[in-house]
């Protein structure tokens, strides 16, 4: 509450008349859908969607739900607030979708039998892996959007010293912190570019991918519509 209180405070000190914040736990789709009613209430349209939240962790936790949490929350709940405020961004002159990727997508793989880490665990693969994920879905939401008015992209912060992860603990979850903390960018600087893609009047190009202002090619894999495609049916079906 005191971090939305903070950003709450922000928005207001450059201006908005109105800022609503709503609290959610993005790594169970139920409170997503929530979430996405309670924002669809009033019917106003969404000019720009940025799915950002995301996390890294070190140990694996299933939710009551029956998902692994880093697949929850990065690539689940990416995909179905989409779906679910389509209605809205298609009220808006200029809608445009972002999606907060990474350049640890490269050392992803999609592993069909073991998505939410099943048979074999690893914190940072596992994050590695919903990245590419992220990469996927956008390539595929892309494709199915051809020219509709919607434009949807990915978009690379960099290495930023945030919060994210800190709460993990062993050598890998260390190593991570010692890079963000000494090479991290501030958070401003990491959301420069999702902030440039979603106010700029070129509009980004569909099912593109950014990094520092500029459309960056992805990894072979993450250009694989056969597997965006399988993806999508996977994300469509649940577990």
């Amino acid at each position: 509450e005191g971090r939305l209180q903070g950003v709450r405070t922000s928005c207001e000190a450059k201006g908005a008349s109105t800022v609503r914040t709503i609290q959610a736990d993005l790594s169970f789709r139920q409170q997503v859908a929530d979430l996405a009613h309670q924002i669809s209430a009033d019917g106003s349209g969404v000019d720009v969607l940025w799915n950002n939240a995301g996390g890294y962790f070190a140990d694996r936790k299933i939710s009551p739900e029956g998902y692994e949490r880093t697949w929850a929350m990065n690539h689940l709940a990416y995909f179905d607030f989409t779906q679910l405020l389509f209605p809205l961004l298609l009220k808006a002159k200029d809608p445009r979708v972002l999606c907060t990727a990474s350049e640890a997508h490269r050392w992803g793989k999609m592993e069909w039998d073991n998505l939410q880490g099943e048979k074999k665990w690893d914190g940072w693969k596992a994050y590695c892996n919903s990245k590419l994920a992220n990469l996927l879905y956008v390539a595929e939401q892309g494709r199915r959007l051809g020219r509709s008015p919607i434009r949807v992209c990915a978009v690379h912060p960099g290495l930023v010293n945030s919060a994210f992860g800190d709460e993990n603990t062993g050598l890998k979850s260390k190593a991570f912190l010692w890079l963000k903390r000494t090479f991290g960018r501030t958070n401003e600087q990491g959301a420069d570019t999702a902030v440039w893609l979603s106010a700029r009047e070129e509009r980004p190009i569909q099912g593109g991918y950014y990094s520092n202002r500029a459309e960056k090619l992805p990894s072979a894999a993450a250009r694989n519509l056969t597997d965006a495609q399988r993806l999508w049916q996977i994300s469509v079906a649940g577990p």
